[in-house]
């Protein structure tokens, strides 16, 4: 079934030359954006906008503060490993492996992540969910 218009064309057509039409007239109207100027204005910029924008755009590297020194990172003998970047580590190894790990020390082999030896009395293992835990033997 076609819907017709009053001058028996199908509403399609009729739709789409209005809208190509309303397209050209604003593109008419608006013009390309560009200004009527003389070459010798164009090709020469002013030196003061040009200078503003090199310094607008410059990074200051000039500083008074003293340098800041960094505190070694101390590690903490009894503390627990970073669980959540050894799963998101197993997450990686699934997609790139589309199987799940037999074993924690399956995962070990082929991970390419580098794993902290788990704290005294726990060994990591993984869960049904597959996230990786510490527990004791």
């Amino acid at each position: 079934m076609k819907f017709l218009t009053s001058q028996n064309q199908p509403l399609g057509q009729s739709c789409l030359r209005v809208g190509a039409q309303l397209v050209v007239g604003i593109w008419l109207l608006t013009g390309c954006g560009k200004s009527a100027k003389p070459v010798s204005e164009a090709a020469a910029p002013a030196p003061e906008i040009t200078q503003q924008a090199a310094k607008d755009h410059m990074p200051n590297y000039t500083s008074t503060a003293s340098p800041v020194a960094v505190p070694a990172v101390t590690v903490v003998p009894n503390s627990e490993p970073d669980l959540g970047e050894l799963n998101r580590g197993l997450l990686r190894w699934l997609m790139r492996n589309h199987r799940r790990p037999a074993n924690f020390e399956d995962f070990a082999a082929t991970a390419g992540v580098a794993i902290p030896p788990a704290p005294a009395g726990k060994k990591y293992v993984i869960s049904k969910d597959m996230h990786i835990q510490l527990v004791k033997p």
